[in-house]
């Protein structure tokens, strides 16, 4: 029976069989004329969206050593916090734009509060006028990627009736809520919902059109030709405080601070990583000297420039040049922004 059986399976096999191995055919497939548009259409919805990378040149580098992956930030922080900051307030979560975005929606269902238009791709919403006719208020929500990648900021502005000329008209968003009190009323609202969301760290649902897109962090490290640099994609009073609080957060000691100047001198020992076999990354902050007996001493920085701030470290005068001291002190301030 068996042998009676292996003309069959080599029949359905072969090459000429209805089951043969086509896993090289890709390589002797011909390559087909791309589509063509008549250019009276739209061709955006056919558009390449894994574009083939074209050759690599023969002289490229050869790494001796691969380079190591970026590591994953540590720095989530799950559970909702508003941030205050003047008149300003956000909710602070942690959780991903995609994994906020369907809980929104869901706030404003269960809170029966119509939702106007929605901007999955700016990821803003816009609820209906609410309230009595004449004293009515709309209420825009919007979402933001965090300081660390894998948090979300959300905003909320307030317009009054009163304040646009047509209210069946689009309206045209002010910088800032027409009444604060509103605002942090609705804001409250949102957090307190979005803190009882038990599930929202288990992203049961996500919004895929959020997903898709690349949500940078408003802070992050990169390698300059001087060493480590921290950029913050916010505004300078911002950046500001948020140093500030981070030096406190590291118990990072700071013997003067101008603002004017932008800089706080700061007096930093570096830090110790723990053992293996000890729970967390960094014990904290330890206390050391450099050779000449003197705590080492830097001036932290903040440069405006296009787009972001800077927030550079350097070794002060007659202290002892340390360029990964240096860069550890920009790591420590990344990791305590909040």
């Amino acid at each position: 029976m068996v042998l009676a059986g292996l003309p069959g399976c080599s029949y359905l096999m072969g090459d000429d069989g209805p089951f043969r191995d086509r896993q090289g055919d890709y390589l002797v497939s011909p390559t087909i004329a791309p589509m063509t548009i008549p250019p009276e259409l739209d061709s955006f919805t056919l558009d390449e969206l894994y574009v083939v990378p074209p050759p690599l040149p023969e002289d490229r580098p050869v790494f001796v050593r691969a380079p190591a992956p970026r590591p994953l930030d540590t720095n989530i922080r799950e559970g909702v916090v508003v941030q205050r900051f003047g008149d300003r307030r956000w909710i602070v979560i942690g959780a991903e734009p995609a994994q906020v975005w369907p809980r929104l929606r869901d706030y404003w269902s269960t809170a029966q509060i119509p939702v106007a238009s929605e901007d999955p791709v700016q990821l803003i919403m816009e609820t209906v006028w609410v309230g009595e006719e004449g004293s009515r208020n709309k209420y825009q929500v919007r979402i933001e990627p965090g300081l660390h990648a894998g948090n979300s900021e959300v905003y909320v502005l307030q317009v009054g009736e009163s304040y646009v000329a047509d209210p069946s008209a689009p309206v045209n968003w002010p910088a800032n809520s027409a009444n604060l009190e509103l605002e942090h009323a609705m804001l409250d609202e949102v957090s307190v919902y979005l803190a009882d969301r038990t599930d929202l760290y288990r992203a049961s649902s996500v919004s895929l059109l959020a997903g898709s897109l690349e949500a940078e962090s408003k802070a992050s490290i990169v390698r300059t030709g001087d060493g480590e640099t921290l950029q913050l994609r916010i505004d300078f009073d911002r950046a500001w405080s948020q140093v500030g609080q981070a030096l406190n957060n590291a118990e990072i000691e700071v013997a003067s601070s101008d603002r004017d100047e932008a800089y706080y001198a700061v007096l930093f020992t570096g830090v110790e990583e723990e053992d293996d076999d000890s729970p967390g990354f960094f014990r904290g902050l330890f206390t050391s000297e450099d050779e000449s007996g003197e705590t080492p001493a830097f001036t932290v920085r903040l440069v405006t420039e296009e787009g972001h701030i800077s927030v550079i470290a350097e070794q002060t005068e007659g202290s002892a040049d340390s360029a990964e001291l240096r860069d550890q002190l920009i790591r420590v301030l990344h990791t305590n922004l909040i």
